[in-house]
């Protein structure tokens, strides 16, 4: 089984669709390899990210094989007896994959990943230097050219200021977390909206050192008690799959009004592991258990 990324493949496409097709290999009882294109559109392999260990194969290859092995696509409607008998599946889509409700879910398997020794380092200092014990927003903002036009157009950085504006009204002191693709709007948002904890030097966008900044934003992003995010991005669905899918998450298109509750999916500890959370600040060091969703 072989899933094909794209050269021009954002980060949480080639993301969901390596994780599903290896659960999909796996379910199936099937080797797992994957093409995962590096170069001037994207820097990092996916080793130099996370840990993980599996074959990598070129898109030369995987063209080449596609002539006898066809790629197959996210609905899977291609599984029959007689495609079960080839020797070699490929699939190829920039889109979820319908695994069957027998395969572990790629969202799993991704809270199950650790990042790089250096990206760890980097999310933990900055954690304890400026947010562990503090309930935080957290605020991606993609203003990146190259960011979908869907995106740029439902997500301006003037939406951003005014939802920053609000929330800070109805709750003072609150802190954001930013992460912005684009150095200069967020130096922008910052000077606009004081007490906000960000990235410096983060490196230029999908370079090998951009994109391990965006993975140490990621993390941080996912141990917040709330996401402001962009329309139509799955980088920040990659967040809220970190944190176990139980943040609420608000978008230009689905958006709130009032105060935002920062305690409701409770407190991350280790921003490694943002699934695992804590009932409240005032309670959260002297409890040993994760916090389950029931009442304390």
């Amino acid at each position: 089984m072989i899933a094909y990324n794209g050269y021009d493949s954002g980060l949480g496409n080639r993301v969901r669709v390596v994780l599903g097709a290896q659960s999909l290999a796996e379910l199936e009882d099937r080797a797992f390899a994957y093409v995962w294109p590096t170069g001037r559109l994207f820097g990092p392999r996916f080793d130099q990210l996370w840990d993980f260990t599996a074959p990598v194969v070129s898109r030369a290859v995987s063209r080449g094989l596609a002539r006898v092995f066809p790629y197959g696509d996210e609905t899977l409607d291609w599984i029959t007896d007689e495609s079960r008998r080839r020797l070699l599946w490929q699939i190829r889509t920039g889109s979820p994959i319908a695994l069957p409700a027998a395969a572990r879910p790629w969202q799993e398997r991704f809270r199950a990943l650790r990042p790089t020794a250096e990206i760890a380092d980097r999310v933990e200092q900055l954690f304890d230097e400026r947010l562990r014990g503090v309930p935080y927003a957290g605020v991606m903002i993609r203003a990146h050219s190259v960011s979908h036009a869907r995106t740029l157009a439902a997500s301006p950085v003037e939406w951003f200021l005014a939802k920053l504006t609000e929330v800070r009204r109805h709750n003072p002191g609150v802190i954001f977390y930013i992460s912005c693709d684009r150095p200069d709007v967020q130096e922008a948002v910052m000077a606009e909206i004081p007490g906000c904890v960000a990235q410096a030097d983060k490196g230029d966008y999908n370079t090998t050192a951009g994109v391990i900044s965006s993975i140490v934003d990621l993390y941080l992003l996912a141990a917040s008690g709330y996401l402001i995010g962009p329309h139509f991005s799955s980088f920040v669905h990659l967040a809220e799959h970190l944190a176990g899918d139980r943040l609420t998450f608000e978008t230009a298109v689905d958006r709130r009004s009032g105060p935002i509750d920062l305690d409701a999916a409770g407190l991350a500890l280790d921003p490694l592991r943002p699934a695992q959370r804590f009932s409240s600040p005032s309670s959260a060091m002297r409890r040993s258990e994760p916090f389950d969703g029931s009442p304390s």
